[in-house]
């Protein structure tokens, strides 16, 4: 299991490929969508809404608190669903790549 410096980094990796390829907003989502009980936010957001202000707050939020970091069982995670929507660009590989890094220091 990971340590909170090794997520933080691959986080801060994630939040830079997201801003370099285009998939970052510059606008504040509605505090609506973050009501949606749905997982990823799937009938408010789209993945990269759920990454930026969903996953990635919680996860510095966790880490910035002390609590435990979550897990996931291997082969679970957040790769299958970032495969499914990032499948165009070399920018697109490089944000699923930083997700499956992340995946793997928080495999249980």
């Amino acid at each position: 299991m990971a340590g909170y410096e090794q997520v933080r980094a691959v986080l801060q990796s994630l939040q830079q490929a997201m801003h370099c390829s285009g998939c970052w907003s510059s606008v504040a989502i509605s505090a609506q969508a973050l009501q949606s009980q749905q997982p990823f936010c799937l009938d408010t957001m789209n993945f990269n809404q759920w990454l930026q202000f969903v996953c990635i707050p919680k996860m510095q939020t966790i880490i910035e608190t002390n609590q435990v970091l979550p897990t996931f069982a291997k082969g679970q995670g957040l790769e299958p669903m970032a495969s499914e929507f990032y499948k165009n660009t070399e920018a697109d590989r490089a944000i699923i790549a930083l997700i499956r890094q992340l995946d793997d220091l928080l495999q249980d």
